[in-house]
């Protein structure tokens, strides 16, 4: 049996941007550019031969059928993730390997205590290190130091982390340019830099 499928990525598109009511926002979730998430989308619509969106200046409305067929794409995507995690059960276990620098481990920040004890998303397994070889040989995933410098060729995130009291810590959250975008990471940098 052969399946009619459109290409996989203007599916992600429509299904981000359907979501979020957004290119911008889906862009943000893909890891590309707005215009890569409206081109995605024109070319599926052109393929369905219908328009799945109004455009408006401030934003996108599903027209009757984009809602007929966002919750079919999206059902279709997590049978799709169910059926890895069946056949792949380590995928499902898996932490995210943080280091964080003595400085910071020593501050004992909400965020990074609340990682510590599992009590926050996405698990995590943390280590109190400052060593950028670490993250290189890949025996991290991230490393979150205060040191602003990083060696050419990885991706860093300079952010404040809130404090109950008192100004922000200044840090890096740093790691290997494809990882920089996965959804684990966007997570973590979201809960550190959460008020």
């Amino acid at each position: 049996m052969s399946y009619r499928l459109p290409p996989l990525n203007s599916l992600r598109a429509f299904e981000a941007s359907a979501r979020h009511l957004s290119f911008k926002r889906a862009s943000d979730e893909l890891c590309v550019t707005p215009g890569a998430v409206s081109q995605q989308v024109k070319s599926l619509e052109a393929s369905l031969g219908v328009q799945l969106f109004r455009r408006f200046p401030r934003g996108l409305l599903l027209t009757a059928e984009g809602e007929s067929y966002l919750p079919l794409i999206s059902n279709a995507f997590r049978a799709i993730s169910d059926a890895t995690e069946h056949v792949a059960p380590a995928l499902k276990g898996r932490f995210l390997r943080v280091g964080v620098s003595r400085a910071l481990s020593e501050r004992r920040h909400p965020a990074i205590e609340g990682l510590r004890r599992g009590e926050e998303r996405p698990r995590t397994k943390l280590i109190t290190t400052d060593d950028l070889g670490k993250l290189i040989d890949g025996k991290l995933d991230v490393l979150l130091r205060t040191s602003p410098q990083f060696p050419p060729g990885l991706h860093a995130d300079r952010i404040a982390l809130p404090t109950p009291s008192g100004p922000a810590l200044p840090a890096t959250l740093v790691t290997l340019p494809g990882l920089a975008g996965c959804r684990e990471v966007r997570a973590l940098l979201k809960l550190l830099t959460r008020a």
